[in-house]
């Protein structure tokens, strides 16, 4: 009898200034099974975008952290509109910066409350198989 091969674990990039904020959350989601990478602006985000050898399936971003939120967003679904983002941050931050780059706000608000976002990460993911499901059945 073959062993099945190891099922990968879904990846996530957390994108979170705030060191304090980003480590506990960031071992709480590895804790629940998931591959989380951690970044701390958003330049460094589009860097671990941009590896050819990570393949990033949800992006959780904070809204305050620098180059992040929305114009991380926008680049994003520029490049790899496959990739699930969630916006996390202040609804008054939000509500401004809305304005600016897109109509939809943060879907979490912080602090974090961990089980909230990993149902945020998991509802992604089940986005994502379903637009994959839907891309590969015949016309």
């Amino acid at each position: 009898m073959s062993a099945s091969p190891p099922v990968a674990s879904p990846i996530v990039l957390l994108v979170e200034g705030d060191i304090v904020t980003r480590h506990p959350l960031a071992q709480y989601l590895r804790e629940c099974g998931f591959t989380v990478f951690e970044v701390a602006s958003g330049e460094e985000a589009m860097h671990a975008l941009q590896a050819p050898d990570v393949a990033i399936e949800v992006v959780l971003a904070d809204m305050t952290t620098p180059g992040s939120g929305f114009a991380l967003r926008h680049w994003i679904r520029g490049h790899d509109p496959a990739i699930e983002v969630i916006l996390a941050g202040s609804l008054e931050r939000a509500v401004e910066r809305a304005g600016e780059l897109c109509k939809e706000g943060p879907a979490l608000a912080k602090p974090y409350h961990h089980h909230l976002v990993l149902d945020h990460i998991r509802q992604a993911l089940a986005r994502r198989e379903r637009h994959g499901a839907a891309k590969n059945q015949p016309s």
